[in-house]
């Protein structure tokens, strides 16, 4: 059955056959007191749902992605490793508008298993049409992806409005010093402000357990500067990264979780660890030498990327400079006609986000105008 899950990915229809087959053995997500007319999703498609509503069956096995709000309150969301025949119950707290684990013994989950004719009626069918789309969008993430960078709560639950503080309060409550930082006196002479390489306050998230493990990225310091040239090749900040994280897949596995948390459950801190492994990424030269099969991966990646973004990405204070500047930087350190063939493949699928941003695409094919003098200076106009 491993073969035709493999088929739906591949073609996106789905058989009758793998149909009863998810549905005997397909995972289960119950969703008790969620309120009628609220926002349920799951990977790539969401709906307002009604009164009936507890959940979705025939979830296909592996990573997914489920998120859900009521009106004016922030997302919340969580991954999930499925497996077949798992039944996953969760309860949403009206009073505190969060979500909540319900007791799952293996006396409630048989007692709910035995139930699931009746309760058929209420609950959604996995979008299938969709499943290729995830797949691909999600291709790199594992349990391993999940247990390193998901906040420590017992849900993993993530939301897309965390309770900040700063790193001064923190410190502060350390030092057990509630006006060390934060006052000018005779006792109190400096004011320590800690802020990040834009000049902005460090925050962090007030409960421990709500953070995101999201991974440091090295930073380069002035002996790297000097002595190795990190400044314009990234790639030893790269090998740290891999280091830290244990694999190259991880490095593409944190890339696809943090745009996934930000593009659909809205969470701006993965739209800048997004940036930073980017900007990362596209900065490196040796690297792309060294790997050519992770850049292509890293390419396809991006080209399933590319296909989510809303109608806004590539506004001009939003993502059309950094995305601009730092493919910019990746096209110029990318030699060989083979990855040459996965950018223009890249630029030339994304119908879509060409037409939500005309002129996103027209710098980019500038740009790749300058660096590959021997194309012709109609190819991209015929091209696209």
């Amino acid at each position: 059955m491993d073969e035709a899950l493999i088929n739906i990915i591949k073609t996106g229809e789905m058989t009758q056959d793998v149909a009863q087959y998810l549905f005997l053995h397909g995972g289960i997500l119950i969703l008790k007191d969620f309120p009628e007319g609220s926002e349920f999703g799951i990977d790539c498609r969401s709906w307002t749902v009604g009164r009936k509503f507890l959940g979705i069956k025939m979830i296909p096995p592996g990573i997914h992605f489920v998120y859900m709000s009521v009106p004016g309150a922030p997302k919340i969301a969580f991954f999930h490793n499925f497996v077949l025949k798992e039944i996953v119950l969760r309860k949403w707290d009206k009073k505190n508008e969060d979500l909540f684990n319900c007791v799952s013994d293996d006396v409630e989950l048989e007692r709910v298993r035995s139930n699931l004719m009746t309760l058929d009626s209420h609950l959604g069918a996995y979008p299938f049409t969709d499943y290729q789309l995830w797949a691909s969008f999600s291709s790199s993430i594992t349990s391993k992806t999940l247990k390193r960078l998901s906040p420590t709560n017992k849900l993993g639950r993530i939301s897309s409005q965390v309770e900040m503080t700063t790193l001064e309060a923190e410190t502060e409550k350390q030092l057990n010093d509630p006006l060390g930082l934060s006052i000018v006196d005779k006792e109190h002479r400096g004011r320590i402000r800690f802020t990040d390489e834009s000049g902005l306050p460090v925050m962090n998230a007030k409960d421990d357990d709500s953070k995101l493990g999201f991974t440091e990225i090295p930073k380069i310091t002035l002996a790297d500067t000097c002595l190795k040239k990190s400044g314009i090749d990234a790639s030893d900040r790269l090998e740290k990264f891999v280091e830290t994280v244990g694999d190259s897949k991880e490095v593409l596995a944190e890339l696809q979780f943090a745009f996934i948390i930000f593009i659909i459950g809205e969470v701006y801190e993965g739209f800048d660890q997004w940036k930073r492994i980017i900007h990362l990424l596209c900065s490196c030269k040796s690297a792309i030498e060294k790997s050519p099969s992770f850049f292509n991966d890293l390419l396809m990646v991006l080209h399933y990327q590319m296909k989510m973004v809303p109608d806004n990405f590539f506004a001009e204070t939003f993502g059309n400079n950094f995305l601009v500047s730092t493919l910019s930087l990746l096209f110029a350190n990318i030699e060989g006609f083979d990855q040459w063939k996965r950018i223009i493949h890249l630029l030339c699928s994304c119908k879509s986000a060409i037409e939500k941003s005309p002129s996103f695409f027209n710098d980019l094919l500038m740009v790749l105008h300058y660096q590959m003098k021997m194309v012709p200076d109609n190819f991209f106009a015929e091209t696209l």
